[in-house]
């Protein structure tokens, strides 16, 4: 190898560090939203009985589950490391199953309506590509951040749960 082949090997590796540092930000990005929405997200479990305390704590689960999409979309278009990349589509696949419950509860899922139907089937066609998604994840991905898809599995299941009981809560005859 001649000294000229290090010397460009050298400004490749420069600029490839560069690159990489905002990419690094953008996996962190990714990681630190998904975390800090489930956290606020099981935080907003813990103060459902009062109003307002649940209003702000959604507002901001909201936020970071907004910028945890943002952020995951962005990972799957630029992140080339296959670890990196399944991190952001399973992110991407939880939280888009929380922002579909977002955009629900705002038009009204609180009150039942007549097709109701409708908003369960759609959640468990989501649901269930969700679950297909993190399980995929969890295979790809061979570093310690495997356990991210499993703790938002979690927090998927008990949406889940959620959403079952509401089901047969509305199917109840009146």
């Amino acid at each position: 190898m001649s000294g000229q082949d290090g010397l460009s090997l050298l400004k490749w590796k420069e600029r490839k560090s560069v690159m990489g540092n905002k990419l690094q930000l953008l996996f962190w990005v990714i990681l630190g939203s998904a975390v800090l929405c489930a956290f606020f997200l099981l935080i907003s479990f813990t103060v459902a009985g009062t109003d307002t305390a649940l209003r702000v704590m959604v507002i901001i689960t909201e936020v970071f589950g907004a910028i945890a999409l943002i952020a995951g979309i962005l990972g799957i278009i630029y992140l080339r490391d296959n670890n990196d990349r399944w991190l952001s589509i399973s992110v991407v696949s939880f939280a888009g199953v929380w922002v579909w419950l977002a955009v629900v509860f705002e038009i009204g899922l609180n009150s039942p309506f007549n097709n109701y139907w409708l908003l369960f089937i759609t959640y468990y066609i989501f649901m269930i590509a969700s679950i297909v998604f993190l399980r995929m994840a969890f295979t790809k991905i061979k570093t310690i951040y495997k356990v991210l898809p499993a703790v938002v599995l979690f927090a998927n299941a008990l949406l889940t749960v959620y959403m079952i009981f509401l089901n047969m809560w509305w199917s109840l005859p009146i």
